[in-house]
């Protein structure tokens, strides 16, 4: 508070009379306008939510980032694919997942006419574009020339090519034969795979006269295989006859 005082001389009297009266900023606190509080409140609120968000986007930030990288780095094409393979590749995220029970999260797949498409396994399958394919855990492309390896297809002939970080990347050529019925012949050929000390020679496997199928009738026909390009042919023991097509009653 802020006094005023006012004096009067009466004779040999001398008298001063004070009161009391409101200083200004007494008088600017008295009076603040509720409105000015108002919106000094709302600031604050508004400052604080800022901070809580900022806070929150941080740690969201953080959580991708720690996600995407366990995924690791993205699939790759493979290299040595054929035009009429199909091409898987993984990211190099997958396989150390599977080790935790982490499964793959999304598959890429690109097909002919439908173009490029995204499945998550979530049971969620969507259009997508080349980039979120490429993106995804798995990435499967079919072969860029369809008619040859249709007619490959056909004969039992199929190329995989593969890229799978932490295992290696390579082409497996895969050939299925049914020389007659009731048997199936698979035949995988790969530089990743290993020589294993499963060599067919004489008295091992069906290498010798008495090693064939029991109750199996003898055929005049067999099955040559060049060792080196892998080429098969028939060739008939009695007549000395070799061809390309399967001999008649097979």
């Amino acid at each position: 508070m802020c006094g005023l005082s006012r004096c009067s001389h009466r004779g040999l009297t001398h008298a001063c009379r004070f009161s009391a009266a409101p200083c200004d900023a007494d008088r600017g606190q008295a009076s603040e306008d509720p409105a000015a509080k108002a919106a000094k409140a709302e600031a604050k609120a508004l400052a604080d939510q800022a901070a809580k968000d900022e806070k929150a986007a941080l740690e969201a930030a953080k959580a991708k980032a720690k996600a995407l990288a366990a995924r690791g780095a993205p699939a790759k094409i493979p290299a040595s694919a054929a035009s009429t393979d199909v091409k898987v590749s993984l990211r190099s995220g997958v396989l150390p997942g599977l080790k935790d029970l982490r499964l793959p999260s999304s598959i890429g797949l690109t097909l002919p006419a439908l173009g490029p498409l995204r499945v998550d396994l979530n049971v969620a399958i969507s259009k997508a574009t080349p980039d979120e394919v490429a993106d995804a855990d798995v990435v499967v492309s079919l072969p860029t020339d369809l008619v040859n390896a249709a007619k490959l297809a056909v004969g039992g002939d199929a190329g995989l090519a593969y890229d799978v970080p932490g295992l290696g990347n390579g082409r497996l050529d895969v050939d299925l034969s049914t020389p007659r019925k009731g048997e199936a012949d698979l035949a995988l050929t790969s530089s990743a795979i290993p020589k294993l000390p499963l060599q067919k020679s004489k008295g091992l496997g069906r290498f010798c006269f008495e090693c064939g199928t029991p109750g199996g009738q003898q055929s005049d026909w067999f099955v040559a295989r060049n060792l080196g390009n892998g080429i098969q042919f028939y060739g008939n023991a009695k007549t000395g006859v070799s061809q390309f097509d399967v001999p008649k009653g097979f």
